[in-house]
């Protein structure tokens, strides 16, 4: 009788998330819960679900270095801290169905100085470009801040172009923000040179 080998794939755990992807999960599941705290009255527990939520993403945005090894590998740069900010993308994009919001409540997002709150405006005026302003888009588009915040920018500006709200001037000080950026090859072949570059072939309304 042939002595029985054993296969030991059968022993290799299956792959568990890694511990950024659970920061992610956290945040979503908070910024839900958040909301359904918002629906149901309770504005105290939204609010702090919220600060929970941005201090996760704080953390999931600097791992330790063997986390980001494992994490990051293969991973093109700038998709690094788009996966920590996606969630503030998100909602933002559900607040903007809000009717009672205006836009001093998104000037005031833009305006803090956590990174997600200023993500979160920008996709509000993604879907509601009304509720933006000339002097956001132009901070957002000069590429001064982060990778993810310097696209939803660019978003946001495009979506006001089409959406016809920015005068011709204001049209052409956008281009030559864009232009500058273009310029300094902070955009050169990536997504956000596309969206870039249909801004800039847009004609004024």
């Amino acid at each position: 009788m042939g002595i029985r080998k054993t296969d030991r794939r059968r022993n290799v755990p299956a792959d568990r998330p890694s511990s950024a992807e659970q920061a992610l999960g956290e945040v979503r599941r908070r910024l839900l819960a958040a909301d359904a705290a918002e629906s149901a009255g309770d504005g105290v527990l939204a609010r702090r679900l919220r600060d929970e939520a941005l201090r996760l993403t704080s953390l999931s945005r600097t791992p330790d270095a063997a986390t980001t090894s494992s994490v990051t590998s293969g991973m093109p740069s700038a998709e690094k801290p788009a996966t920590a900010l996606q969630a503030f993308v998100d909602r933002g994009h559900r607040l903007a169905k809000r009717p009672t919001l205006r836009r001093a409540d998104v000037a005031k997002l833009f305006g803090d100085r956590d990174e997600g709150k200023r993500v979160m405006a920008l996709a509000i005026i993604q879907k509601r470009p009304e509720l933006g302003s000339f002097e956001i888009l132009v901070e957002a588009v000069g590429g001064t801040r982060g990778a993810v915040e310097h696209g939803e920018g660019l978003s946001a500006a495009l979506a006001a172009v089409d959406a016809g709200i920015l005068r011709a001037e204001e049209v052409d000080a956008l281009k030559r923000e864009i232009r500058g950026v273009l310029e300094a090859g902070h955009l050169g072949g990536s997504a956000g040179g596309a969206i870039a570059k249909r801004i800039l072939d847009s004609e004024p309304r």
